[in-house]
């Protein structure tokens, strides 16, 4: 019988005892042996024994998980039951939300072997890890905004609200990103805005290049020269509208292994959290997440 750690945010503003109940029910029934653990404000606690780790919760909470683990990030595969605001990854990965398909998804991808999982490399703000996105600029401006009590009452709309909010006192501050492609040509740009993407979604359905992917071994660099009202709502229309963000919002779009910034950029938003650190570099870690499937 195969242990599953379930690590879910007790405080989370989707979390539900009952869908915690149910999921870990779900679990029991296909054959696991399951452990329900809290996260709290020191991070995510783990037995130290699972098998596998389930993440009740979105891509903050994976985020959690993954940094409990250190350099052991890679030796217990992950799973996440999509329970936060955006989940990037459950997107991507196709995870149900339902706790019984979720159940059965997860015993049948079990059952597949690690062949037939998503391997998944890890890249790291300074020794912070990016299981999804990270963002500086307007963005992440409006992220810092985020109102908790708000986040918990109206889910991913409390975002909308303080990109409203900001929208009388914009913030643009210029800085020089560099990097290497995954070509092995170096790059220098000017930014007022600057995504980075390893996963293949951004902000809920929308795609930002078509090369980001969890598998993919480099993240996607979105670059805008300037972050005005104007620019970052072109680049959002563009990403909604299906359209490439290099033609309609002039963005530069680069896949990349390493970033780095010419000073302590602040403030960043890092898997939908604000992080009070600042950004000086993004690089690969060497490690891989695995994710059944």
């Amino acid at each position: 019988m195969a242990a599953i750690d379930l690590v879910y945010n007790p405080v989370s503003g989707s979390f539900s005892q009952k869908h915690l109940a149910a999921l870990a029910g779900a679990l029991e029934s296909e054959g696991f042996e399951v452990a329900s653990l809290p996260t709290t404000a020191e991070g995510a606690r783990l037995t130290g024994r699972a098998d596998l780790i389930c993440v009740l919760g979105g891509d903050g909470t994976l985020r959690d998980v993954v940094r409990s683990l250190g350099e052991n990030a890679e030796g217990t595969p992950i799973c996440v039951a999509p329970s936060g605001t955006i989940n990037l990854v459950a997107r991507e990965l196709n995870y149900p939300r339902k706790p019984g398909e979720f159940a059965k998804k997860i015993a049948e991808g079990w059952a597949r072997g690690e062949e037939a999982w998503v391997h998944a490399p890890l890249y790291r703000l300074g020794e912070l890890p990016i299981v999804s996105c990270l963002s500086i600029g307007p963005d992440s401006h409006a992220v810092a905004r985020v109102s908790g009590e708000l986040k918990k009452r109206i889910g991913r709309y409390a975002y909308v609200i303080a990109m409203m909010q900001q929208m009388r006192e914009w913030p643009r501050a210029p800085m020089i990103v560099r990097g290497t492609t995954t070509e092995g040509e170096a790059f220098e740009d000017e930014a007022e805005a600057v995504i980075v993407s390893n996963a293949a979604l951004y902000a809920g359905p929308f795609r930002m290049s078509p090369e980001a992917a969890l598998h993919a071994d480099s993240v996607e660099v979105i670059t805008l020269r300037e972050g005005s009202r104007f620019g970052i709502i072109a680049l959002s229309l563009a990403a909604m509208l299906g359209l490439p963000v290099e033609r309609f919002a002039k963005a530069k779009v680069r896949s990349c292994r390493r970033v780095e910034f010419d000073r302590c950029v602040t403030p960043v938003q890092v898997d939908g959290d604000h992080m009070p650190d600042c950004a000086y570099a993004i690089a690969p870690s060497g490690l891989a997440l695995r994710y059944v499937i």
